[in-house]
Formats: C-alpha cells, sequence, structure tokens
C-alpha cells in the first residue's frame, strides 16, 4: 500500500481528477440502455441550469425539437421523461394507462399527504382505487347528481359579491380578492356546509395559506431533487412543515364539528358528510376493504378538494377576467348571448350548457390560454415500460406538458391567439373534446373534480358577465393583462385593476 507520506503533489491531483471523472459519468448515467434522450447536464445538479431564464413548460417545447416528444432530463438526482404533444400524452395515459398511473412521492409530497394517503399524490394501489371510488360517490351524490342543489350551493354568494361589485363605483381594484370570496363561499358551502364573510379569520387563513403556498414550496422543496437533504432542517423543510400544521388545524377543525353534529340518519348536508355516510354504506354493502380508508384518509380528501377546488377556480376566474378587459369584444358577444338565451331576470342553470355556445367557448378558451397547470401533476411509472422504442424503468417520474398540446400550432392553427372560435366548428356548434386539449389530464389520474369544476365556472363565469360589465381604467388602455412571467413554473398573472358596471 502507498505510504501517504510518499504520495506527491501531481500523484493526488491525478487521483482527484480521476475520482471526479468517474462522478462526472456515473451521474449522468441513464437509467437504462434505451432510455429516451435527452441534453446532457452537469454532475450533481443536471440540466437544473437549463431552466434559467424560462419556465419548464416553454423548455420543453424547444427540447421537444431536438429530441422529439419523448426526452429526459436530470433535474437534481432525479431523472425524468417529458412527454410532448396531443398523441404522446393520450397514448401513454390511456394505452398504458396501468403502467403510467403513479405518482412520484417527493418529500415535500410525503409529508403533506401523510405518507401517501390523499388522492392527488397516492402511489397506485389497490387502497388508492377504493379511496377514489368513495370521494367520486360521494362528489356524484352531493353535487353533480342534482342540478338544482349544485345551483343552490353556487349562487350561495352570488348576492353578496353582487353587493360588493356594486358598491366599487368608480373604484379601480383588483378583482381576485372578490373571486377568492365567491369560489372559497362556493367550496366551503360544499365541503363543509358553511359560508364566510370577508373578514372571517378562516377565510384569510386559508388564503394566505394558498399565498405562501405558491411562494415557499411552488416550485418544490432542495429535498425533492436531492433526497440526501430530506433530514436536514432546512428553512424550506421549516416553512413546509409550519405550513401543513396550519393547514391541519383549519381542516382538523372542521372535522371535529361535524364528528359531534353528523347524524347518520340524516340527509348528509355538505361533502364532509357525505364521505361519512358513503363510507358507512359501502361498509354495509360488504365493500371489501373499506376499512383500510381511516380518518386520515379522510383528512386528505378533504384537504385535497378544498386545496384544489379553490385555488384552481380562482386562477382560472382571475383568467377569464383579464381576458374579457384585454378583449372587449368577446366580452361584448358573450353579454350579448347571455341576454338572448337566459335575459336578466333569471340566474344561470346547469340546463343552459348547451344553449350558450360562444359563452362556452369563451370559458374553455380560458381554460386553454391560461393553462394554468401546464405540466399537470407529475406521473410515475408503476412497472417497467416500453414506450415508443424507448425503456422507461419503474418509479421513473414522467411529466406531461398539457401546455405543449395547449399551443400546438397544427391542431390551433393561431394558438397564441385568444379566440373563442377555437372551441366552434364550422356550424357554429362547440366542440366538446378537441384534440389538443386536457386541462384535467386524462387516464387513470384524471382530475376527480373535473364535473365539479367546469360546472362551477360556468355558472360563475356566466353570472358574473350576465350582470356586470369589466373595463380598465383610464390609462390602462393600452396594457396587456394576460400577459404571464414565461419564466414562471406556473402561468400565474401579475395583479392588475379593473372597473366594475352593473349591467343596467
Amino acid at each position: 500500500m502507498m505510504e501517504l507520506d510518499k504520495v506527491t503533489t501531481p500523484t493526488l491531483v491525478v487521483v482527484s481528477v480521476s475520482l471526479l471523472t468517474a462522478l462526472w459519468f456515473w451521474s449522468l448515467r441513464r437509467p437504462s440502455a434505451k432510455f429516451p434522450p435527452g441534453p446532457r447536464g452537469w454532475p450533481i445538479i443536471g440540466n437544473v441550469m437549463d431552466f434559467v431564464g424560462q419556465g419548464p413548460h416553454h423548455l420543453f417545447m424547444t427540447l421537444a425539437e431536438k429530441y422529439g416528444d419523448v426526452f429526459s432530463v436530470k433535474i437534481g438526482s432525479n431523472w425524468n421523461v417529458i412527454l410532448n404533444g396531443s398523441d404522446t400524452i393520450k397514448e401513454a395515459f390511456l394505452k398504458y394507462a396501468v403502467e403510467f398511473a403513479g405518482r412520484p412521492l417527493t418529500t415535500s409530497v410525503e409529508y403533506i399527504t401523510e405518507g401517501g394517503k390523499d388522492i392527488a399524490f397516492a402511489p397506485y394501489s389497490a387502497t388508492w382505487k377504493l379511496h377514489r371510488k368513495l370521494t367520486y360517490s360521494a362528489f356524484r351524490n352531493l353535487a353533480t347528481g342534482d342540478n338544482e342543489r349544485f345551483e343552490r350551493l353556487v349562487f350561495t354568494m352570488t348576492e353578496r359579491v353582487g353587493k360588493i361589485l356594486e358598491s366599487k363605483g368608480d373604484e379601480a381594484f383588483d378583482p381576485k380578492h372578490i373571486v377568492s370570496l365567491a369560489v372559497y363561499n362556493f367550496t366551503a358551502q360544499m365541503v363543509f356546509g358553511k359560508q364566510y364573510e370577508l373578514d372571517d379569520p378562516d377565510l384569510l387563513e386559508w388564503q394566505s395559506l394558498s399565498q405562501e403556498g405558491v411562494e415557499a414550496i411552488g416550485n418544490g422543496l432542495m429535498a425533492d431533487f436531492f433526497p440526501v437533504l430530506r433530514h436536514i432542517p432546512t428553512p424550506g423543510m421549516k416553512t413546509l412543515k409550519n405550513l401543513v400544521d396550519r393547514f391541519f388545524k383549519l381542516v382538523n377543525k372542521e372535522l371535529d364539528s361535524h364528528k359531534q353534529s353528523y347524524n347518520p340518519r340524516d340527509e348528509p348536508k355538505d361533502f364532509i358528510e357525505m364521505l361519512y355516510h358513503t363510507r358507512q354504506t359501502m361498509i354495509d354493502e360488504g365493500e371489501e376493504g373499506i376499512d383500510q380508508i381511516s380518518e386520515v384518509h379522510i383528512r386528505q380528501t378533504v384537504m385535497d378538494v378544498f386545496s384544489a377546488g379553490t385555488d384552481t377556480s380562482i386562477f382560472t376566474m382571475h383568467w377569464a377576467i383579464a381576458l374579457m378587459v384585454d378583449y372587449p369584444e368577446v366580452q361584448e358577444k358573450v353579454q350579448k348571448e347571455i341576454d338572448e338565451v337566459i335575459g336578466r331576470e333569471r340566474n344561470p342553470k346547469m340546463d343552459d350548457r348547451g344553449s350558450l355556445p360562444y359563452t362556452e367557448c369563451a370559458l374553455y378558451e380560458v381554460f386553454r390560454y391560461s393553462s394554468i397547470a401546464p405540466l399537470a401533476l407529475p406521473h410515475a411509472t408503476t412497472k417497467d415500460v416500453t414506450f415508443r422504442g424507448y425503456h422507461i424503468p419503474k418509479g421513473t417520474c414522467v411529466m406531461p406538458n398539457i401546455y405543449s398540446m395547449h399551443f400546438d400550432k397544427k391542431l390551433w392553427g393561431d394558438p397564441e391567439n385568444f379566440r373563442p372560435e377555437h372551441f366552434m366548428d364550422e356550424t357554429g356548434t362547440m366542440r366538446q373534446h378537441p384534440d389538443g386539449f386536457l386541462p384535467f389530464s386524462t387516464g387513470r389520474r384524471v382530475c376527480l373534480g373535473e364535473s365539479v369544476a367546469k360546472a362551477e365556472l360556468f355558472l360563475i363565469f356566466t353570472w358574473l358577465f350576465q350582470n356586470f360589465t369589466f373595463r380598465k381604467p383610464a390609462g390602462k388602455e393600452g396594457e396587456i393583462y394576460s400577459n404571464v412571467d414565461k419564466t414562471a413554473l406556473s402561468p400565474l398573472l401579475k395583479t392588475y385593476e379593473i372597473l366594475v358596471s352593473k349591467r343596467e
């Protein structure tokens, strides 16, 4: 063995360089011989530097031009397969539905979901399927199965929201807070059976948690990309724990209240009671494994429904108002159609869908144009799979670039332009499922609340423009409100101000 005191400096340099070179090649080694191609990254950090200055959905569209619609990038120590384009994403999630039905359980997700006991991020398993079945049944029975009941849930807040808007007069304001009040009240009424006042401490805490969560962990934690850091008390991990503790406190407060008041002999009044009712019905009918759905699963389901149901709807309506003031001619056409079909004497109804093609097309164009979840939620392979000639090992993170579908020139012609006509056929009828449109994803992991979200947003959107006109303040006419920071992970709008007037 070489004695340390006889090791020369040149020898140390050679050994060090050799070790670093070996580390370099080892860290960039792909998981399999036929793993999808992609850009060469750096040791340790992978392709992280490629994301500087542009959002990942934009970067992935650029990389697809070089590597094809299936390629890979390394983020930290994690290899990720990226799927671009309508045909690729639909083939993966529909033809290989089970193989791509998993979820990567990152450090932050594992903590938030109490070990993957929610629905959105839980591993694909028999327990998850049973949990999803329970939640879907509760949703269907509570909301989507009864149009009148659902409409009452939505319009519990319109009188108060309308008065707030009417009180604005000539005051310019950011509509996001009022939109938040409407959406939070609908979701709270549906999930908790309650409403919030503007200054309600719980409402303010929900809003604060949403904003803080986006700012603090919207792009993930370092430990998500470098798992070796998961046991180190970083500032990000401390912030996450604080947010989750506050979130649990709010949800536990509602669950405790429902446990005391719930009577199984009464008709369920809200989503929590419907979960309890449906679980008991499944037990009575001998549903195998239902006893695995614990109180933790119930809490996680409530968290999923409340957080996802509020944030996405708020962001979508914030986009909708911005686009309507950026394109006043579209707003006018929407209002004209609503006047002709509904008038002003009643609220919109679920049955009005199909009779308001331009209005529905305008809302769907908001979904497409905003693409507020451009990468959807990441998937993971549940087993080794060969897809389009590439070998993707079990457990690989898979990211569908939904944005690449929504802004595909081959499918939309001029995707950069906001035009409701993108969703109309030559007869003026709405195209319900055009190629390249998947705002709620598809396959085994399709968004559980898709039907509820579409119905809720249709009623709110139609009611708003039935009763109010939105415009830009003086001096802001040339400003484009629907511009976004293309370096951001998600295309969320900046604060903007509008004027509102009651339609007489």
